[in-house]
């Protein structure tokens, strides 16, 4: 068995040991039953927002290349589901529809400034990753189509314009698919709960229910997009299963809905998620957004941040999460660009007038998932015997066995892997991040 530890003294640390036959152990154990598993994984990836892309454009070359290595090389974080917007978002550079004020018709419609700095950034990530997958969620419709007359501070989509922004929708897909930029999920509205200072909507769970089923679902069908699948929400857990209790209630949407997706910023509620596992069984769960936000953890280290995102994944995927995306790959060292001063924070942060990269603690963290983990793997049953120890883990396709280990805590932590009869003592120092990998004896 082969495993790598990563904390603020190294990263992907490689060790061995091998398990030995131990018929009394019964203390301090992590114990793994690839044998029980649970929900498949699609994926696990970030946000290439329009603020990312112009960083990365701005770049040298050679530092091009290393943050697409980093991301999405087979030496780096090896992601495979990124999200991407439709139209503009905080993190945009200003906001942008894809046809100008007022056009019912929809005869201006256009995606020619995503030209300008997205579309190349999405090329570039697929020359290293011809097998990267993509969700896509709007933030706004075009002003004139909401209740407030503008992108920005919420507003509602209007009822007569629910056929000309599901056509926006539609129509967006389609030229990204002649780009070879393969969407395979769609969310309906980014936090349909919240008015923001920047690009947002409102919607309720009716409102939701309506314009997928009645309209997008069917322009997509129509448009020989069967495939792409519809998830709701796309806002934070606390209240996902009230969301996807009122929004999944009858047959038809249960038909046109293929997932709920959901964000990290009210906090853990991994009770919640659970529920919606159980009681939505066949319908897809993906984290679609989470940062380091400023506005309130701007003081905190590096440990507490990356441990925010693995404390995250270990309990999403326990709870039943399908997928993961992290929001921006990259930001500049302010936060941004951000149109409206929402800065966070990013596992990478770029200074373009210097040329520097500067790899965050959570990237290695977030990688201890990601480049392990396969698309197509099953999450499996682990069990612990202490809190302070936090563990997922999952088989691959090729039946190689995975596990997640978290310690948070100021000690050291010490445990016996078991599984099949066997174990092998690992010490875990304080504040650190463990993966193991090894393949199950044919028995």
């Amino acid at each position: 068995m082969k495993f790598y530890v990563t904390n603020q003294n190294m990263q992907f640390a490689e060790n061995e040991l091998s398990f030995k036959y131990n018929a009394k152990s019964e203390m301090k154990l992590i114990k793994v039953y690839p044998e029980e598993k649970r929900q498949n994984i699609i994926g696990i990836g970030g946000a290439l927002t329009e603020s990312s892309a112009y960083i990365f454009s701005e770049m040298s070359d050679e530092k091009k290349e290393e943050l697409l290595k980093l991301y999405f090389g087979s030496e780096g974080n090896q992601y495979n589901f990124c999200r991407l917007h439709i139209q503009s978002c905080d993190f945009s550079l200003g906001n942008r529809a894809y046809v100008v004020d007022g056009d019912k018709a929809l005869q201006s419609f256009s995606i020619e400034e995503d030209y300008k700095y997205q579309i190349p950034f999405i090329k570039a990530a697929l020359e290293k990753n011809k097998e990267l997958t993509f969700l896509a969620s709007p933030w706004s419709p075009p002003g004139f189509m909401k209740t407030n007359n503008e992108m920005n501070h919420g507003g509602k989509l209007l009822e007569e314009y629910y056929d000309a922004w599901a056509e926006i929708m539609v129509r967006y897909v389609l030229e990204y698919q002649k780009e070879g930029i393969n969407i395979t999920h769609l969310t309906i509205q980014n936090e349909p709960a919240a008015v923001q200072t920047w690009d947002s909507c409102l919607y309720s769970p009716e409102d939701e229910k309506i314009f997928a089923c009645d309209y997008l679902r069917k322009k997509l069908d129509a448009a020989g997009l069967k495939s792409i699948k519809l998830n709701i929400w796309d806002h934070n857990k606390d209240l996902i299963l009230d969301r996807a209790k009122a929004t999944l209630s009858d047959q038809k949407a249960q038909d046109a809905i293929s997932g709920i997706a959901f964000h990290w910023y009210s906090g853990d509620h991994f009770e919640a998620l659970q529920c919606v596992r159980e009681r939505f069984p066949d319908k897809e769960l993906i984290f679609t957004e989470g940062c380091v936000e400023y506005s309130r953890f701007a003081n905190s280290g590096q440990s507490y941040k990356a441990e925010m995102y693995a404390h995250d994944m270990i309990g999403n995927f326990k709870a039943g999460m399908n997928g993961f995306i992290d929001w921006n790959v990259i930001l500049d060292e302010k936060g941004g660009p951000n149109h409206v001063g929402n800065y966070c924070d990013a596992p990478i942060m770029c200074n373009a007038a210097k040329d520097e990269i500067d790899v965050k603690l959570s990237y290695y963290y977030i990688g201890h998932f990601s480049r392990f983990v396969k698309p197509g793997a099953q999450r499996i049953l682990v069990s612990s015997y202490t809190d302070k120890l936090e563990a997922v883990g999952f088989v691959n396709p090729d039946g190689e066995i995975v596990l997640v280990v978290l310690n948070k805590t100021e000690e050291k932590q010490e445990f016996e892997l078991y599984r099949q009869g066997e174990t092998c003592k690992i010490v875990m120092e304080e504040h650190s991040i463990l993966t193991a990998c090894w393949k199950e004896d044919k028995r």
